[in-house]
């Protein structure tokens, strides 16, 4: 299973879970290269929408470029706050498989 990087990108617990069981082993090691795999692929809307949070930022500051500046604001924002739901489900989904191996 592969977990494209992807602005719109929406990770929820039960998806983190399947990758993991997807991994086909308990072995630590490789539990947590599928996780660094999963926070890489979460981070990726996160860092966009700070960039594009940015460029909004900078577009403002022209009252023709605000047109355009201050619905990508917006939309960073939102994509910033998705980034941000991904990894903390990254974190949750995978802290609750390994308790689950462990009991």
């Amino acid at each position: 299973m592969y977990i494209e990087k992807s602005l719109l990108l929406k990770l929820d617990k039960k998806t983190v879970i399947g990758h993991l069981k997807a991994a086909g082993s308990r072995d630590p090691d490789i539990l947590h290269s599928h996780k660094a795999t999963l926070v890489s692929a979460a981070k990726f809307p996160k860092l966009a929408g700070v960039y594009i949070m940015i460029m909004g930022g900078l577009l403002t500051l022209t009252i023709l470029g605000a047109f355009l500046g201050i619905p990508a604001l917006a939309i960073g924002w939102w994509m910033r706050k998705r980034g941000v739901n991904n990894l903390k489900n990254v974190e949750a989904g995978f802290q609750e498989f390994v308790g689950a191996i462990a009991a």
